[in-house]
């Protein structure tokens, strides 16, 4: 009798997976999967020979994808969503597939756990590398990034180099604000309940005992204190969690204290994942930049990644934002002109002459015809100003008290901002500081223009500069070398050392997004259930 010869499993398994893999797709488990991955998924398996790459010689998930679902676990870490990527299916069908003997449903159950793995690689690589949300303009105004990576041919370089997990994770943005904001949410998910309650703290002034009792609950809740206390341990935690928020440590719970501490972990939990998303949006930025956040009120000027220049700023109004820009510094202007938007003449500056006569004449203004002719300001009637009758310019001359200050920063755009020095210097003192109509002041301008000079080895020196200021004379300075100017709205901050800097959210861009985001999670959770 001739021995019976074994069975090859691998062989058989492949040859099911390659037979029925056309057919995979009509299966229930699959039914949630994106167009764009299942196209992925059959680019994938025909280069590759229709060879599994998550199951082993066993029929059960192989080291590679038990891996990947650790990994899918902890896709709060990186601010994603657990059942985007279909782990209670996976789970379920490798129960199944252990209890069952019979070979031929074996296989049929470990083809859909496969293309479930590979279909969940595809999504998660581009969610890390590109964002979850399919539309952003309700967000930003600057176009996304394209997603340019061919996701078939980068999984089969993975497998064939046996990093798959360690090239997935390479998919994040390589931005040094990302990684920092990403180290602190995995971080604050040690630290924090994410706690959905909220403790309602009042501001001092209006009840200064409430206050005090209130706060003591919410530093407890946020995790700065391990019990109610009224000792010294609660104003030094009081202060970490003002400086933590970007907010002047002086132990006070003033208006903007009380407003942080009413907000649930779990709300900020949600601003960072928001805030990552965010970044997914971005190009990588330029060694050499400046860099406005709106929300922090802050600019940084960086060559090779490392801050040589840093000054407040005040940004525009609730009713007149700072839009996202992505552009490049052209020119510094000394002793500049202020040419007023007509919206601006109009709404404020004619209607504030109105109530003045002297108003043009103390706030160093000119009236000027369209081809910059000089008019006699005392022959107009103010009062009969209006958006038909009002066929002029209004120009500030130069100065200490011009609205720009004694430079600005020109790097052309389509919404006409840019960066400017100012005579309201005290605005600086102040937390939230938007007070603008869009352009942003920078504190320490003219030191900044005269760093920038000096860097761009300008015939026009810094000394040059000063000499136009003096003279009143506007002059503008055409740098050798533009500079990429990124000015960015992004809420939370990331540190080193994995803190976190959470900012207001001034225009209510977190809301909005964080609404689209769970939006869209909802409406996934639908579609699995049905």
């Amino acid at each position: 009798m001739l021995p019976i010869e074994p069975v090859n499993v691998k062989k058989e398994m492949l040859a099911h997976f390659k037979r029925n893999y056309p057919s995979l797709y009509r299966s229930t488990q699959l039914k949630t999967l994106k167009l764009d991955s299942i196209q992925w998924s059959d680019a994938f398996y025909k280069s590759n020979n229709y060879v599994p790459i998550w199951i082993n010689d066993s029929i059960d998930i192989s080291s590679n994808g038990m891996s990947l679902i650790e990994q899918f676990l902890a896709a709060n870490l990186y601010g994603l969503n657990t059942r985007r990527y279909h782990l209670s299916t996976i789970k379920e069908l490798q129960q199944n597939l252990r209890k069952i003997k019979d070979k031929t449903k074996r296989y049929e159950l470990a083809a859909t756990i496969e293309v479930l793995l590979t279909n969940s690689y595809f999504m998660f690589g581009k969610h890390l590398h590109y964002g979850v949300l399919d539309s952003i303009d309700s967000i930003t105004v600057l176009p996304r990034k394209k997603f340019n990576i061919n996701m078939p041919k980068y999984t089969i370089t993975a497998y064939k180099n046996d990093s798959l997990i360690e090239k997935l994770l390479e998919l994040q943005p390589d931005i040094l604000q990302y990684k920092t904001l990403q180290k602190g949410l995995a971080r604050y998910l040690e630290n924090a309940s994410l706690s959905t309650n909220t403790i309602q703290v009042k501001n001092f002034r209006e009840d200064s005992v409430n206050a005090i009792v209130q706060s003591q609950k919410a530093l407890v809740l946020h995790k700065y204190l391990d019990s109610i206390s009224i000792d010294s341990l609660y104003l030094i935690a009081l202060k970490k969690f003002q400086s933590d928020h970007a907010l002047t440590p002086d132990g006070l719970i003033g208006k903007n204290t009380a407003k942080a501490l009413s907000m649930s972990p779990y709300d900020y939990y949600l601003k960072i994942v928001a805030n990552l998303e965010m970044w997914r949006w971005k190009e990588p930025l330029e060694p050499n930049h400046i860099f406005v956040n709106v929300p922090a009120y802050e600019l940084k000027l960086r060559e090779n990644d490392s801050v040589r220049f840093e000054s407040k700023v005040v940004v525009g109004k609730k009713k007149t934002t700072t839009p996202e820009i992505r552009d490049s510094l052209q020119y510094v202007i000394a002793y500049p002109y202020w040419n007023v938007p007509r919206k601006i003449s109009l709404e404020e500056i004619i209607v504030k002459a109105q109530k003045d006569s002297t108003y043009f004449n103390r706030n160093n203004y000119e009236l000027l015809t369209y081809r910059k002719d000089t008019v006699d300001m005392s022959t107009i009637d103010w009062n009969k100003m209006n958006d038909d009758t009002f066929t002029y310019l209004i120009r500030q001359k130069g100065g200490g008290y011009n609205s720009l200050g004694y430079v600005k920063f020109i790097f052309p755009n389509k919404y006409a901002i840019y960066l400017h020095d100012t005579p309201s210097k005290s605005l600086f003192k102040r937390e939230l500081r938007a007070f603008s109509h869009g352009c942003v002041r920078v504190e320490k301008a003219l030191s900044m223009a005269s760093y920038i000079l000096k860097s761009d080895s300008n015939e026009y020196t810094p000394d040059s500069m000063y000499a136009y200021i003096k003279k009143r004379k506007e002059k503008s300075i055409k740098l050798n070398t533009t500079i990429p100017v990124y000015i960015y709205y992004f809420t939370v901050k990331g540190k080193e050392n994995g803190e976190l800097i959470f900012y207001d959210d001034l225009y209510g861009t977190d809301r909005k997004l964080t609404h689209l985001l769970i939006q869209q999670r909802n409406q996934f959770n639908k579609e699995l259930r049905n």
